[in-house]
């Protein structure tokens, strides 16, 4: 399937505006270390391109559905990214002219064998926008009271099984360091050794 972040733009008439609709599999995960787009994940791009004569401007949103974990429960979280992009992609590198002409903050945005890629521009906007720590609270959901014991320790054993599912030779210090709930391991990333944290 065609990448929606690639847009045929050589059909759009000088002066004037056309309609963009393009949909496929995201070419890339977008949004935040929590809650993304996955890659692969159906996108769809609704908007205009405006041909200017020097460059196009493209104006459209953005949508597709996101999919984490809350940061507080771990629970999972559904939601839909919907990001607005609005760039101009030149036809040439001179195409800009007086004072942005001597920005030094990257490349410009041009028009490629008559596409323009924005890629990198619904990156960015992903990566402004989605939530650094999502909760539930922020999607609709509630967040379940009690955060459930990781399955894998002496205390998931021990809320099971009592005090004659301790393995033998293990206190309670020794057994709760290896958390192996998929869930947890998600946030394992993130913790701060305590010597480290003095």
């Amino acid at each position: 399937m065609s990448n929606p972040f690639v847009i045929e733009v050589s059909d759009v008439p000088t002066g004037l505006s056309e309609p963009v609709e393009a949909t496929g599999p995201s070419p890339v995960r977008w949004g935040g270390n929590m809650l993304a787009v996955e890659e692969n994940t159906p996108v769809e791009v609704h908007g205009t391109l405006s041909n200017l004569g020097e460059a196009v401007l493209i104006n459209a949103q953005v949508q597709a559905a996101a999919a984490g974990t809350c940061s507080l429960c771990l629970q999972d979280i559904q939601t839909t990214f919907d990001y607005t992009i609005n760039d101009v992609f030149g036809f040439t590198e001179d195409f800009i002219s007086g004072d942005d002409a001597d920005d030094e903050d990257g490349e410009p945005l041009l028009v490629k064998d008559g596409t323009i890629d924005i890629t990198q521009l619904v990156l960015d906007e992903a990566g402004l926008n989605a939530p650094f720590s999502p909760v539930c609270e922020d999607f609709g959901q509630h967040c379940v009271e009690e955060t459930p014991t990781p399955a894998g320790t002496v205390d998931g054993a021990l809320a099971v099984g009592g005090e004659s599912a301790r393995p033998e030779g293990l206190d309670g210090e020794d057994a709760d360091e290896e958390p192996i709930d998929p869930r947890w391991a998600a946030l394992k990333k993130f913790t701060v050794d305590d010597q480290e944290s003095k």
